[in-house]
């Protein structure tokens, strides 16, 4: 990996307070609990997730309330001497000077936008904020992978989209010339597969640690051991020759 690419790669691992960038990554998103909280420091995962102010989400939660769980997180990391996840926001189509404001207020690590956010908003968005920005891209071919590869952000994410549990044909994300976030679809019986096929920087998941639409403690810990335990064994994101 070199030049811009590489830049990119190492920020983003910095951001999300990973110590190096080998292996691969998981977040566990769409926390809105204090248990759910409370589960994540249990499991261990490097990045924790919080839907910020996001009509028609379920899993969404003011800036005020995601203030408290970032708060909550970091004083349970410190009680338990785990290591802190990295907390990311997660916003669509907000003004960017809102999510910089959200960004201050939560004391956030890293931003997500899953909107149509684009290369300009991106741009202005880096003069507001400090912490690096991850861009999800809903991916239903090659064309939508190019698309998302040539992203001003971070990071990106490449997600089915769906919301549903559904994934997207992990073949379109092999070969990806940049490191990539993998997500749609994805829990602690098929991560591992994921892993293997698509080598991504690491793996997002929501409703796959859910029973009953509730963020459920033993799928947070599993997923995050499925995760540890292939990482040692295929590695993370690999840069194609």
């Amino acid at each position: 990996m070199a030049g811009a690419a590489a830049t990119r790669y190492a920020g983003v691992a910095g951001g999300m307070g990973l110590k190096d960038a080998l292996g691969c990554k998981v977040k566990l998103c769409g926390l809105k609990r204090e248990q759910d909280v409370d589960a994540a420091i249990a499991a261990m995962p490097d990045a924790v997730g919080f839907i910020i102010d996001v009509p028609g989400s379920r899993r969404s939660v003011s800036a005020e309330r995601a203030a408290e769980l970032v708060e909550r997180l970091r004083s349970k990391a410190d009680e338990t001497g785990h290591e802190k996840p990295c907390a990311v926001g997660v916003f669509v189509n907000q003004p960017a000077q809102t999510v910089a404001d959200v960004v201050r207020q939560a004391v956030l690590d890293v931003v997500q936008l899953h909107g149509e956010e684009d290369a300009q908003y991106i741009d202005r968005l880096h003069a507001l904020v400090e912490v690096p920005i991850m861009q999800a891209f809903t991916v239903h071919s090659e064309g939508d992978v190019a698309h998302a590869v040539e992203s001003s952000a971070d990071m990106i994410l490449l997600d089915a989209g769906s919301g549903d549990g559904q994934t997207f044909d992990w073949s379109l994300a092999q070969g990806v010339r940049r490191p990539f976030m993998l997500a749609g679809g994805l829990a602690a019986d098929n991560v591992t597969r994921a892993i293997a096929a698509t080598h991504p920087f690491g793996v997002d998941l929501s409703s796959g640690i859910e029973t009953d639409g509730l963020k459920d403690p033993s799928k947070m810990s599993s997923v995050v051991a499925a995760v540890r335990e292939t990482a040692g064994e295929v590695g993370g994101y690999r840069q194609p020759e």
